[in-house]
């Protein structure tokens, strides 16, 4: 209820500048299509602007607070030409520092936010389209299923949106049925304006051809299953390309971060012993080196293994 007052509020400050430029967001009135927060790029944009000069604000209070209490650093530089020539300003130091700090405040956490929000609908449709992929070989499978049985597009494209383990490619099934059903468009306008505006290729392809089948009265059924055998071949070849990276991953971390680092520690050992070495470096080695790399090979993995 919050956010909608302060959307409302900031609209009606800024929403006008940006709607007579139009033109000039383009690409963000996609991403904002595509990314389905149901907002337009005028709002969306007021917001964005009303966000970045709270936070201004906000970094203005903590600058004011950070050089009451603290005040401003002592910087002493060695004598030189530079030194000669600002003899003069020495006394307004910790004012000009103040003063840097206070901008710099405001410019990181009001242009910072500013940029969030123009970049976040990218950050959304690259997560989207992720789901969708991961997602889509079985919305196509119950759809297939369900096509067997006698069931209209319609009614299928209607249970598939209400089926919310399909993640996103429900949501975009969800936009389908609302074209038809609220916006009065028949099933192949209706596709293609999800087709246009959904982030993923590969739903997309799998939309034209849909599209394709239901315009030239072709058996939609037998495409489903087409699609649906496609689509286990393609997973089946993913996840043994995954499996080959994977196995890629192990060996390096086996050998660079166990193996290896085992070998340098008896060495070290054997070394320190001997009198010819720091035992700090072995120390460093196995309490910064070897977790930190474990931590990175941890969130690699991380982030290729698919979700499903």
């Amino acid at each position: 209820m919050v956010i909608r007052h302060v959307s409302s509020y900031s609209y009606h400050l800024f929403g006008e500048y940006f709607k007579k430029r139009r033109e000039h967001y383009f690409d963000l009135r996609q991403d904002l299509l595509k990314s389905r927060l149901n907002i337009s790029y005028d709002m969306y944009l007021s917001l964005a602007v009303m966000c970045s000069i709270l936070m201004a604000i906000f970094g203005l209070i903590i600058a004011v607070l950070f050089v009451s209490l603290f005040g401003a650093p002592d910087i002493t530089l060695s004598r030189s030409i530079i030194t000669d020539i600002f003899e003069g300003f020495h006394e307004y130091k910790n004012i000009f520092l103040k003063v840097v700090t206070t901008i710099f405040l405001i410019v990181v956490l009001g242009g910072g936010t500013y940029v969030a929000f123009l970049n976040a609908p990218k950050a959304i449709n690259s997560d989207r389209k992720r789901n969708i992929d991961i997602m889509l070989p079985y919305a196509v499978h119950y759809m297939s299923a369900m096509s067997g049985a006698g069931v209209i597009p319609l009614d299928i494209l209607s249970s598939l949106a209400k089926n919310t383990i399909y993640g996103e490619a429900a949501k975009e099934a969800s936009y389908i049925v609302r074209d038809i059903k609220v916006l009065g468009n028949d099933l192949v306008q209706a596709m293609k304006t999800v087709a246009s505006t959904t982030p993923s290729y590969r739903f997309q392809e799998f939309l034209q051809g849909a599209i394709t089948i239901v315009s030239s009265g072709g058996d939609l059924e037998s495409y489903f299953k087409i699609k649906a055998q496609q689509y286990v071949i393609e997973n089946r070849r993913e996840q043994q390309e995954f499996l080959e990276t994977l196995g890629l991953i192990a060996e390096t971390y086996i050998t660079a971060f166990v193996a290896g680092p085992l070998f340098l520690i008896v060495m070290m050992s054997v070394m320190a012993t001997m009198g010819g070495m720091d035992l700090m470096l072995m120390y460093l080695l196995i309490y910064v080196a070897i977790p930190i790399a474990t931590l990175i090979f941890v969130i690699l993995i991380s982030s290729i293994t698919p979700e499903v």
